[in-house]
């Protein structure tokens, strides 16, 4: 009893011990087995890796080791950025525990299993694929040589699996297109040997191919069931067992794929081991309708193709191939529809024996169906496509589209009528057309299409009222063509010289067009804009669209009575000239947009690779007009404002510089109008480049002057998009440009009191709001302005100065004609270099700041006539002029009275509507003030004896008159030298203040050089100034 007891005990103890150890053991490795899995990967490859969780079990495959990454991502980098490779739920790998447990052994990885993966394969036109993100051969060599001498991972695999995933396929340099969706698929196989059999079995719940625009396959079903016998030494990959099951249709296959460096060498046969016809329906795009099991087809099917070669995308090395494929006596008809498809019969052989694509040959000696009463049949053979297609091809028949629609479902489809008729025989080759040798040329017929209507969901409909193809040896003609798409109407004739050219990629196909519309109504044919980030991940991604054929040389003559587009609406426009793909040359493009009207010439390049390919629109055009208004293309962001000057302002929004244009037009303008300006004779150049409009040397009329300008508008920040411009203006008048430009009330607000006219140089950056108007707070700008005549009038800070002066004509009417300022602004201050002025008999140095927040500093050193002072004085307010400042003196210690001018420094703060005032004595200055009192009391004591002299003669009348002149004299003479002494004492009491004005003096001429100094620097800027923004080698700006 006691031995079981302690057998018991033991068996306790060591389940203790086992599921301790079961619990402990992941955590004790989940560091190690994370910084391997990040190591591993990320050392590896050229790509993103990333997973935000790792799940380490012991328990759910005991006694093996589990490792699951959550949420894991590969995203590409440089041309492939913002394009995940591969992403999914988790990734989970079964470890052997030994292995993790073991510091000398490799991690062994056992089996994977992938849930919900999406894989997104994209193969960029010059075959660049996002798939390989293997380290280059220098930098794997690097890292081999620091890794030890056996590797960290062993793959010892016995099964794989995925759940539920999703793969693309985007390659565009074959233009092919393929997405594979609710994958679930399974492996299983000894990998640990050289020879072993994999055993796979997948399913794909919606398959869709497509190729050069055609949709082969639509949301198909597939199922696989293959074995493949891998010999992993020779990379060689046979096929044993296997079925293919592609909706309806079953498919088999043998041979094998083997790569060989850079080659894959493969030798494949594939049939179809079924042969009715109805199996080959399911294939066609929207013919496996839910329900297939309930549609009656009948018929022969068969199909056979071989794939034997080499291919080597680098040397353009392809396998050749064979595809031979025929329908006899096939017959459908679906539930639910009235008429059914009769009489089908086809041959189809495809050969293509080598790499060299000028051997293909295709041949379909007879197609042909009956729709209803109407039957159809044609034939068609092409030899040499590349060098010279050789066409024959006959086609004759009726389609009548009502009696195909309700005979052959079509999804989204509304309404489908008209007739087709056809009747042409081709037999020759392109050449024979080239070199104009007609009589060799077997081509004759007609192809008519009459009242087509077709409607389906989410476009508008399209009327074919007529069209008349005419097949000569010369030419395809186009005799008629008359349709309306949706709301627009449109009228078309026209020939084509080569037809044949279409089947050669070599060869471009030519002709003439001419195209009229009465009304055309854009908006109906132009997709929604995308709002989806153009980072999005690119699973999600969808096919290219239909391919667009881009091997013409057209002459090309349009009308259009009226286009529409957004918001725009274009009258009589006028497209003639030459159209190939990247090269269009415009003869004429006018018309007219409401008031605006533009006449175009010139050439446009890269047209297609600009629409389709993401290639850069180039091209020079002149341009001219007779008018522009430019605020019908600014775009309005819904809200209206009132300017700082009071007038009513539309509020816009940005307008952003498309990427990938750069174009140079070269106008002449008439007239252009913008926002509340006005513009007359404008010309120059205008680049658009790098998401910004660079202005060169444009010049124009306006603001009562002239005006020339450089600069840009740059949007790549399209939220903060800034602008850099040089202004010369000439003789523009004050109260116009007040009144129109925003800048100059918010950082001038004097321009509103002046009446007159200036010049001005300017060089200004900022950025820009949404209302299309400068962040008054980040301009920065430097320049000269000169008034060329002009009157302060009723402006508040004047009249504050005048009436603390108690100086009339400061209050009114200033005349400032003449006068030269140099300012700068920084962050939306403006600094004005202090310069002279003169008011009348006041001569003023003048200087200070003025912000955006209505606030200025100015300080105004005012030199005035003393004499001005003191007439006004009388019956003037204590707080005002010359009682003012005798105040100031008397506190200072001076005497005004002894000078012949005062200096008096006036600073000007507050805002300009209620702007504050206030003075400060800086002395006196002119003659000396002893000196004049001197001769005034010579004068009067000069005076006092020829006063005294007359007494006396009154007294003592009848002396001689002589003697009456020396009592004079000698009274003059004393009282002269009593006033010497007196102006002496006088003179000497007034040094201090003749040193006081002469140090002022020294120091407005120090002043004055500082001034002409910055003054120079502003000037040197303006000269250095470039509009691009970028610094010069001279170290300009």
């Amino acid at each position: 009893m006691k031995i079981v007891k302690r057998l018991f005990l033991a068996l306790l103890v060591l389940i203790f011990l086992l599921v301790g150890s079961a619990i402990a053991l992941p955590f004790l490795f989940k560091d190690k087995l994370t910084a391997l899995a990040k190591e591993e990967i990320n050392r590896n490859v050229q790509a993103t890796v990333d997973f935000k969780g790792v799940d380490l079990s012991l328990l759910r495959s005991f006694p093996n080791f589990t490792l699951e990454l959550q949420d894991y991502s590969v995203a590409g980098i440089n041309e492939f950025e913002g394009i995940q490779l591969a992403a999914g739920k988790s990734l989970t790998f079964t470890l052997d525990l030994m292995s993790v447990i073991s510091s000398t052994r490799p991690v062994e990885i056992l089996s994977v299993r992938l849930e919900e993966p999406v894989f997104h394969i994209l193969v960029l036109p010059d075959g660049r694929a996002n798939y390989d993100i293997t380290l280059p051969a220098d930098a794997a060599a690097d890292t081999t040589a620091t890794e030890a001498d056996y590797s960290n991972v062993l793959i010892q695999l016995q099964e794989y699996s995925i759940n539920n995933g999703r793969l693309i396929y985007d390659d565009r340099s074959l233009d092919v297109y393929v997405d594979a969706q609710n994958i679930n698929h399974q492996g299983a196989g000894d990998f640990t040997i050289d020879v072993y059999d994999l055993d796979t079995h997948t399913e794909v719940g919606a398959l869709t191919v497509q190729q050069t625009g055609i949709t082969y396959l639509k949301n198909a079903q597939a199922t696989l069931d293959a074995i493949f016998n891998i010999e992993q030494a020779v990379s060689k990959y046979n096929l044993k067992d296997n079925q293919l099951k592609i909706n309806e249709l079953q498919l088999t296959a043998d041979g094998f794929v083997q790569l060989v460096e850079d080659d894959i060498n493969m030798e494949l046969a594939f049939s179809s081991p079924q042969n009715d016809f109805k199996s080959f329906l399911s294939m066609i795009p929207n013919a496996y309708i839910e329900g297939y099991e309930d549609v009656k087809a009948d018929g022969k099917f068969t199909l056979s193709g071989v794939v034997k070669g080499t291919y080597n995308g680098g040397r353009e090395e392809y396998p050749g191939f064979r595809i031979e494929s025929a329908i006899s006596d096939g017959n459908v008809q679906y539930p639910g529809l009235p008429m059914s498809i009769r009489n089908i019969n086809t041959q189809v052989k495809v050969n293509s024996p080598s790499s060299n694509f000028d051997d293909l040959t295709v041949d379909v000696p007879r197609f042909a169906f009956t729709v209803g009463q109407n039957a159809f049949q044609g034939a068609f053979a092409l030899r040499t496509p590349i060098s010279d297609p050789d066409v024959k091809t006959t086609a004759d028949g009726i389609i009548n589209l009502a009696e195909l629609a309700q005979a052959f479902p079509m999804e989204g489809l509304k309404e489908l009528s008209g007739i087709i008729k056809a009747d042409l025989k081709v037999d020759t080759r392109l050449s024979y057309i080239e070199q104009e040798q007609y009589e060799r040329v077997n081509m004759d017929g007609r192809l008519q299409v009459n009242q087509i209507n077709y409607q389906s969901e989410g476009l508008p409909p399209v009327q074919i009222k007529d069209m008349q193809m005419a097949f000569t040896p010369q030419h395809v003609a186009l005799n008629n063509f008359q349709a309306q798409l949706g709301k627009s109407d449109i009228t078309a004739q026209g020939t084509i010289d080569n037809i044949l050219a279409y089947f050669s990629p070599e060869k471009t196909m030519k002709g003439n067009l001419r195209v009229t519309s009465n009304y055309f109504l854009a908006d109906e044919w132009l997709p929604e804009e995308e709002t989806t980030s153009s980072t999005a991940p690119a699973p999600a991604a969808t096919p290219e669209e239909t391919e667009i054929f881009d091997r013409f040389d057209f002459t090309m003559d349009a009308s259009i009575q009226e286009l529409v587009y957004d918001v725009y609406t274009i009258r009589n426009g006028v497209a003639r000239g030459n159209m190939t793909p990247n090269r269009l040359t415009v003869t004429q493009l006018s018309g007219q947009i409401g008031d605006s009207d533009f006449n175009a010439s010139g050439l446009i390049l890269n047209a297609f690779d600009y629409l389709f390919k993401d290639g850069v629109l180039g091209g020079n055009i002149k341009m001219n007009s007779r008018l522009m208004n430019l605020n019908q293309f600014m775009e309005d962001s819904g809200a209206a404002g009132t300017s700082p000057g009071g007038t009513e302002t539309e509020a816009y929004s940005v307008i952003p510089v498309p990427p990938n244009i750069d174009m140079t037009i070269d106008a002449n303008i008439g007239k252009v109008v913008y926002t509340n300006m006005e513009l007359e004779n404008i010309s120059g150049q205008l680049v658009v480049a790098e998401q910004a409009i660079l202005l060169d040397n444009v010049t124009a009329k306006g603001l009562g002057g002239a005006m020339a300008m450089s600069g840009s508008y740059d949007t790549k920040d399209v939220e903060n998009p800034n602008f850099r411009f040089k202004y010369d203006l000439k003789q523009l008048d004050f109260r116009q440009a007040f009144n129109t430009l925003n800048t100059f009330q918010q950082l001038a607000p004097i321009g509103k009191y002046i009446t007159g006219s200036f010049s001005s140089t300017m060089i200004m950056d900022g950025k820009l709001g949404n209302d299309l108007m400068p962040k008054l707070e980040s301009i920065n700008a430097q320049g000269f302005l000169e008034t060329i005549n002009g009157l302060i009038v009723g402006f508040a800070p004047a009249q504050a100065i005048g009436e603390k002066l108690n100086i009339d004509y400061l209050k009114n009417n200033i005349n400032i004609a003449n006068s030269r300022n140099w300012f700068t602004i920084e962050n939306g201050t403006l600094s004005l270099q202090e310069y002279d002025a003169k008011v009348k008999d006041i001569a003023m140095k003048i200087g200070g700041t003025y912000n955006i927040t209505n606030k200025m500093n100015l300080n105004i050193k005012a030199n005035i006539p003393r004499k001005l002072l003191e007439q006004n004085a009388i019956g003037a307010a204590a707080s005002s002029g010359f009682n003012l400042l005798q105040k100031e003196a008397s506190k200072l210690g001076l005497n005004i009275q002894q000078g012949e001018f005062v200096n008096v420094l006036i600073n000007l703060t507050g805002d300009i509507q209620k702007p504050q005032v206030g003075l400060k004595l800086l002395g006196t200055d002119g003659k000396s003030s002893a000196t004049d009192a001197a001769k005034d009391q010579v004068k009067a004591e000069a005076q006092k004896a020829i006063d005294e002299g007359k007494q006396v003669v009154k007294e003592t009348a009848g002396k001689a008159v002589d003697s009456l002149k020396t009592v004079a004299a000698q009274k003059a003479e004393e009282a002269k030298k009593r006033l010497e002494e007196q102006a002496k004492k006088e003179a000497e009491k007034a040094l201090g203040t003749v040193v006081d004005s002469t140090a002022q003096k020294k120091a407005e001429d120090l002043l004055k050089d500082a001034t002409k100094g910055e003054a120079d620097k502003i000037k040197d800027n303006l000269d250095k100034w470039n509009p691009f923004g970028k610094k010069k080698k001279d170290g300009g700006n």
